[in-house]
């Protein structure tokens, strides 16, 4: 009920919110695994996916399937998907602001992650309760964390990840006015998403660097890496950043007329609601290049026009940069009266915001001496349980000993009794057995066919599963193998189907309807626009039990798959013959696929003997007794003698 709940609460919300196609996609993905008849861990796992998407929607949504999944997790016995959904609570907590909270939270995940050695969930997790504290305020604990995270990544070499702890410490030097040791990590993080090929990154990550100069003063190489992410950006606001970056350490390098193209040009394109800090650029460059060319009442109106806008942002630093910029202006105006409320604006602001970081500085200092006292009473709690659990192993042993007595004193006097009611019982037994026996034998066909029923339903669960799976990968190869693995289950699923059809026969069935029945799902699954293959079939009406037919299935369906894949390369058309027939001489039978494509080269069969489609022909062969040959007649022919047996029914 729980779980329900759940998924109509989220689908409410997802139907006021806009995700792109594939995320409502893969919502729909999630949503037909959690209704199946799938493990607790797979459906724990795909809740947790939704409550990651619904970040950006509705947390309360996400805290919900968080909620759940964790429920799921801890039935189902996988620790890892615990974590995950604890964590996953946590961040919601951080997404309200509720720090404590998702501190608890993240901290319970994070140990749960350390006692069963989780990696890499203990970095991310330690990364998370990093962006907790720095969300607060609280830059040393933050700081702490993400060297933490760091550690552990680089112990298993997770390069992408490292590059991600390399960013979030930068930022927090940053956000410390520590310009130096920004730039530092940035460019630890530029290195490895070069060596990557990690396009965006490199622009983030120089657009970062770039910033960090400007604080600095070091204009030239501020305008370095400005041309870089000019010249390698391809989203709008990186492009936009890039130009005002750039105009910005033209005009600290004194470059006042390419700085004044610059700015002109790019305001106009400027978003105001997204692109905050250009536009923030563009007024205060302006304003200092017409005070640089003595137009002091334009050069007053970029500056009030820039403050306006930030106080709209509640960017108060930079209210605060243009307050002293237009006391300055009005000085070289003469209009001293304006100079001095501007002159006092500015003071007073800077004086709230110095106040205001002496706060965080001492909620910080407070936090971080919270904490480490909180690790020390653990210590002094550790100390002291191990002792208690000292004492009370010697108390255990010494009541072991005294039921240990008490039990062999009773041991004796029960096996007599016990001899007398296990006598008793078996007779009862017997007659139970045997009416048990009766009932067993009568329901076996029942029971046979719902067998061959929920098989054939579990096997179409994996061939969902497989194919929601193939949606993540992008490895060609490990695509295409999850693609054979699916066709080769529905090989199966169709036997187990024929079977549950067949009311009266439950273990054989008619060879020439699977056949059948297999190729035109075949010829479904491998079709293509670009090519046209038709299927000849020249089967004969013999029943075989499933013993045969499961090997016999699965070794058509390599043959034509492979006919399919490598036949009819660079050609429209193509034909495929497979045969199935009976043996007068020898009362045995042969399996024939042909196609009419290019055949194989000797060195392309030695090189498909050593693929795992191969090997399992060769594998099923030799279960069947029989004798694979492979001939090449205005193509491949691939025959398979299968030797007389007991398999075929009347």
């Amino acid at each position: 009920m729980i779980l329900l709940r759940c998924l109509f609460i989220l689908l409410g919300c997802l139907s006021f919110s806009s995700p792109a196609k594939s995320q409502e996609n893969e919502k729909d993905s999630l949503l037909l695994v959690i209704s199946s008849s799938v493990p607790d861990s797979v459906k724990s796992d795909a809740l947790n996916e939704l409550a990651f998407y619904m970040f950006d929607y509705n947390v309360d949504s996400s805290v919900l399937l968080a909620t759940q999944a964790r429920k799921m997790a801890i039935k189902a016995g996988s620790v890892r998907q615990e974590a995950r959904a604890i964590k996953n609570i946590g961040i919601c907590y951080d997404i309200w602001g509720k720090t404590d909270s998702a501190i608890l939270y993240l901290t319970e995940a994070l140990v749960l992650a350390r006692k069963h050695q989780l990696h890499p969930s203990q970095a991310n997790i330690l990364t998370d309760i990093g962006n907790a504290w720095y969300a607060a305020g609280i830059y040393e604990l933050a700081l702490r964390n993400h060297f933490e995270a760091l550690q552990l990544r680089e112990g298993y070499k997770a390069r992408k990840e490292i590059a991600q702890s390399y960013n979030n410490i930068a930022l927090i030097y940053r956000s410390r006015k520590e310009y130096a040791a920004a730039v530092k990590y940035n460019q630890l993080s530029l290195q490895i998403k070069t060596e990557l090929n990690n396009k965006q990154g490199i622009i983030n990550s120089s657009i970062n660097i770039g910033s960090c100069y400007q604080y600095m003063g070091n204009y030239d190489s501020a305008l370095h890496y400005a041309v870089k992410v000019e010249k390698d950006a391809f989203v709008p606001q990186d492009i936009h950043e890039g130009k005002a970056n750039l105009a910005t350490a033209l005009l600290g390098l004194r470059r006042f007329d390419e700085a004044k193209v610059i700015f002109n040009e790019l305001l106009p394109q400027l978003n105001t609601a997204e692109e905050q800090a250009a536009y923030i650029s563009c007024h205060q460059g302006l304003g200092m290049i017409a005070s640089a060319e003595k137009k002091i009442q334009q050069a007053i109106e970029w500056f009030t026009k820039g403050a306006e806008y930030a106080r709209r942002y509640n960017d108060r630093e930079s209210v605060a940069a243009f307050y002293k910029l237009l006391a300055e202006t009005f000085a070289r105006q003469n209009d001293f009266d304006k100079a001095y409320q501007f002159s006092s604006r500015y003071e007073l602001l800077k004086d709230s915001l110095l106040n205001e970081e002496n706060s965080r500085q001492i909620n910080e200092m407070n936090a971080v001496y919270e904490k480490e006292k909180q690790q020390q009473q653990i210590g002094m709690l550790t100390n002291q349980v191990s002792t208690t659990e000292q004492k009370a192993e010697k108390n255990r042993q010494l009541l072991v000993f005294f039921l240990l007595s008490t039990v062999l004193g009773l041991l004796l006097a029960g096996v007599i009794f016990y001899t007398y009611v296990i006598n008793k019982r078996k007779n009862a037994i017997l007659i139970t057995q045997k009416q048990d026996i009766e009932n067993a034998l009568k329901e076996k066909e029942v029971l046979m066919r719902e067998i061959h029923h929920r098989v054939k339903n579990n096997l179409q669960v994996v061939t969902s599963l497989l194919n929601l799976q193939s949606h993540y990968i992008s490895d060609e190869k490990a695509y295409s193998a999850v693609q054979a693995g699916k066709s080769r289950v529905q090989s199966m699923a169709l036997i187990h189907q024929f079977l549950y059809r067949d009311v009266s026969n439950l273990t054989s069935l008619r060879i020439k309807d699977y056949i059948r029945e297999l190729l035109a799902y075949l010829e479904d699954t491998n079709s293509k626009e670009t090519l046209s293959v038709s299927i000849i079939q020249q089967v004969e009406d013999v029943e075989l039990d499933i013993d045969t037919v499961v090997p016999l299935g699965l070794i058509i369906n390599e043959l034509v798959t492979n006919a399919y894949k490598y036949a009819f390369a660079d050609r429209s058309e193509g034909i495929i013959r497979v045969s199935f027939t009976r043996q007068a001489d020898t009362g045995g039978y042969l399996l024939r696929v042909a196609d009419n494509g290019a055949g194989m080269s000797e060195a392309l069969t030695l090189e498909k003997s050593r693929s795992f489609g191969y090997r399992m022909i060769r594998a099923f062969t030799e279960k069947l007794e029989g004798k694979l040959t492979i001939d090449i007649e205005n193509g491949t022919v691939v025959s398979l003698y299968i030797p007389a047996t007991k398999n075929e029914t009347v």
